[in-house]
């Protein structure tokens, strides 16, 4: 995973750099993620750094999700925030996403380096992080750079025992994953929405899955039994009844009613989980932590992980990071990957198309 660096770069004096950057950022004084802090923390390393070296900058990146319509008000909000962390630099016209072909041509073509720093989104094949390595000598920026440092301990030989805790709302896409993490991880654990699927796929929760997803959830039960790799799955659920209502449930009685956090029993198994591990990747609540009511069994498990202590710790997700600020928790050993979803392809696949395209640059 050896990429080239800032400091690998010829002379910058006066060139013309572009940095394809995550933009999801805070607008003015609204830090409306801690997530969006850290990115613009990071990103200001990477632009500061270039501007020391007397390069003319151009920040690139959409502001939403790549390909969907601009937001004008929403895009003067970050150029703004750009412009605070790294006076000088300059944004790129985005009237029109840079995935155009036409659009990304004309930035390569007036451009003579580019650097990536969006690990967030190069586990796609997207043009502006495709394109610019095949033409220009291009390097990895320091937030790219911070992420891949925590996923190469993940692909070598972490100190184990290794354990995974997936949870969030976001499950089709990261229990896509999921065979990634069962062959690397020797206990994974699997709670909130995310479960649901699992719970399902060996016959302990009445849901409805579909069937080629649900055949994929089987097949990865299967797969840790084969390689004796445990995944944890909730013994008891908190649901909120249509009457509204709150009941503590196993998931073979669950009837109806919305899943919103996992049980006592279970917080307690996940907590002997992680106290017993010398590596954590964690991406994602196990509740509906927004809801105070809610947030009981991830604040059980995130304090045996705290109280427990030495261990390499990587969290990653809006709701979990926020948590662990609030209670003023993010104590040394426990480190933020910008993005969840590029960090468990990466430890599917070994590999992401950015990351591949920057290897054979120039």
């Amino acid at each position: 995973m050896q990429l080239r660096s800032l400091e690998d770069l010829p002379d910058l004096t006066g060139k013309a750099v572009l940095v394809r950057a995550t933009l999801d950022l805070p607008i003015g004084y609204h830090l409306h993620s801690p997530m969006a802090a850290l990115r613009a923390r990071r990103l200001e390393a990477t632009l500061g750094w270039l501007l020391q070296r007397a390069a003319r900058v151009t920040v690139c990146g959409d502001v939403a999700v790549p390909g969907s319509d601009p937001d004008p008000d929403r895009l003067a909000g970050v150029s703004r925030t750009v412009e605070s962390i790294a006076p000088g630099v300059v944004m790129a016209d985005a009237s029109a996403s840079i995935e155009d072909p036409g659009a990304i041509e004309y930035l390569v073509a007036s451009h003579d380096v580019f650097v990536n720093d969006s690990f967030q989104w190069s586990y796609l094949p997207l043009p502006s992080l495709m394109v610019p390595p095949s033409r220009l000598p291009s390097a990895a920026g320091r937030g790219l750079q911070h992420d891949l440092e925590m996923a190469t301990a993940l692909l070598g030989e972490p100190e184990r025992p290794f354990v995974a805790v997936l949870g969030g709302d976001n499950s089709l896409l990261r229990l896509h994953n999921l065979q990634g993490l069962v062959l690397r991880a020797d206990i994974v654990v699997v709670g909130g929405a995310m479960s649901l699927p699992l719970l399902q796929a060996v016959g302990k929760w009445r849901g409805g899955v579909a069937g080629e997803f649900l055949a994929e959830c089987r097949a990865v039960a299967g797969l840790g039994k084969r390689v004796r790799h445990e995944i944890q799955l909730p013994t008891d659920l908190v649901v909120t009844r249509p009457g509204g209502s709150v009941e503590v449930v196993e998931p073979e009685a669950h009837t109806e009613g919305d899943v919103v956090d996992i049980g006592p029993l279970s917080a307690l198994r996940f907590s002997e989980a992680l106290q017993q591990a010398r590596t954590v990747l964690w991406c994602g609540v196990l509740g509906r932590v927004g809801d105070p009511r809610f947030a009981a069994g991830t604040r059980a498990v995130a304090g045996a992980l705290l109280e427990s202590g030495g261990q390499r710790t990587i969290i990653g997700g809006d709701s979990l990071v926020s948590l662990f600020e609030a209670d003023d928790r993010l104590r040394p050993g426990i480190d933020v990957v910008s993005a969840t979803d590029p960090l468990l392809e990466l430890l599917k696949t070994g590999d992401l198309p950015a990351l591949s395209a920057l290897r054979g640059a120039q």
